[in-house]
């Protein structure tokens, strides 16, 4: 028997937050509190500032009861071509401090407000793997959590990452490279990563630098089921995958009961369970005349699937993702 698994944990409240940002700290346009203001406006909760191998924590200037900021950095590693400055890729990962626990394991190596970090850089040729891991491991070791940062953009092969140990999440969706070269759709790589039995959540995020060159501000986003606003609360649900991703609709329910997957979501007019193993496993239930009409689905699981996860799209091509749930036997 399929085992019944939920995909959240229901609390009373949801949280909106942007975990991927930049300001005038970086190559941004908006100043820090500017950015606050923008996504306060537009129904946020939390806001994540990912400088460019800088780490910031605004905390003290910028919490307030209803807003919270994640202390975080986007660190590097950069492979430039062997006699110029022309960049032929890079890894990208995000370190966000973590929970008290981690801080604690971390202990003075925890990074200070406005340190930097100063880039790997690498010339003509490199170990993929080995400078991401790298990445990853020096910034776990400061207290963070990981998240790696849009691959098709990046230019890397799926063996320079997908292997990284320590991986909290994969960005699937990034809001500012879909608008400026469609290079911020991510989720064939998760895939990839979970059919090779990797399990890791997603992410969809903004990048937002609001250069005004196009619109990068409020399309991607995470929503924590957490009890309450605080820094513990939303990295813990974060770190248990308590939270769905979207760039427009609204997820509700997510479970596994009865041997079949079941999401219920705001009228979207496309829904896809994504499953992993035998070819043909899942399934997608597309709509009419491109209307939101369908608001649940469900999808009987043949039980050797070993994940399934749901995107819910509406007619104007903005999707909401669930977390992954590892089928399992009872």
């Amino acid at each position: 028997m399929i085992k019944d698994q939920k995909g959240f944990r229901h609390y009373n409240n949801w949280y909106k937050g942007n975990l991927h940002s930049h300001t005038t700290n970086s190559d941004g346009k908006l100043s820090p509190g500017e950015a606050v203001r923008l996504f306060k406006r537009q129904g946020y909760s939390f806001l994540c500032f990912s400088e460019h191998d800088l780490y910031t924590d605004w905390t003290k200037e910028l919490n307030r009861e209803n807003f919270i900021i994640l202390p975080g950095i986007e660190g590097s590693a950069i492979l430039y071509e062997k006699d110029s400055d022309r960049v032929l890729k890079t890894h990208h990962i995000h370190g966000i401090l973590g929970t008290e626990e981690m801080r604690k394991k971390a202990g003075a190596d925890v990074f200070s407000h406005m340190e930097r970090l100063e880039p790997d850089r690498y010339r003509g040729e490199w170990d993929g793997a080995k400078a991401a891991q790298k990445l990853c491991d020096h910034l776990r070791s400061r207290g963070c959590i990981t998240m790696y940062n849009h691959p098709v953009w990046s230019r890397v092969e799926p063996e320079e990452f997908i292997h990284t140990e320590g991986l909290w999440a994969l960005e699937i969706f990034n809001y500012d490279t879909v608008n400026e070269s469609c290079t911020g759709y991510d989720t064939v790589y998760w895939d990839l990563m979970l059919r090779k039995g990797k399990q890791i959540f997603g992410t969809a995020t903004d990048d937002n630098h609001n250069e005004g060159l196009f619109d990068d501000s409020c399309g991607g986003f995470i929503m924590v089921n957490a009890p309450e606003l605080t820094h513990e609360a939303i990295l813990t649900n974060m770190i248990e995958g308590n939270y769905y991703m979207s760039s427009g609709p609204e997820i509700y329910d997510w479970k596994i009961s009865g041997g079949k997957a079941y999401i219920e979501c705001s009228p979207v007019y496309r829904i896809d369970f994504i499953a992993g193993n035998h070819v043909n496993d899942g399934t997608s239930y597309v709509g009419r005349n491109y209307e939101d009409a369908m608001t649940s689905r469900e999808y009987r699981l043949k039980g050797d699937e070993t994940y399934v996860r749901v995107q819910c799209t509406d007619k104007y091509g903005r999707t909401a993702w669930t977390n992954p749930l590892y089928v399992s036997e009872d």
